[in-house]
């Protein structure tokens, strides 16, 4: 009896013994890239602080944007030159507002891959 005992200990421990080797090979690459990427990239804190900046300057370009816009819009002088100048600065208004919103999609993505580490 005490033969078929320790018989199924060994088993089991085999069992677990394989089960361990099994996780460190599916871990293994998980835990390199995430080496790789912390390497690369800086640690969640440096990304999430960089995140944080990226959206703020996004903000403060939009904000600006639409300050740039009221005075645009407030000009008082009319003819063909004015007409002229606010379509050519609604246009870079236009580029400032595709900017800031490319920072803050800049700054999601930069805090998705702090999450991923």
């Amino acid at each position: 009896m005490n033969f078929l005992s320790n018989a199924w200990h060994d088993g089991e421990q085999l069992v677990g013994d394989a089960v361990q080797v099994g996780e460190d090979i599916v871990m293994a690459p998980v835990e390199i890239a995430h080496w790789a990427l912390e390497k690369m990239f800086g640690s969640t804190e440096d990304l999430g602080r960089i995140a944080a900046e990226l959206a703020a300057l996004g903000k403060q370009i939009d904000q600006l944007s639409k300050e740039i816009n009221t005075a645009v819009d407030q000009v008082d002088w009319h003819g063909e030159a004015a007409d002229a100048f606010q379509a050519h600065a609604h246009g870079r208004i236009r580029e400032l507002r595709s900017a800031a919103d490319n920072l803050e999609a800049l700054s999601a993505s930069v805090g998705r891959l702090g999450n991923v580490l």
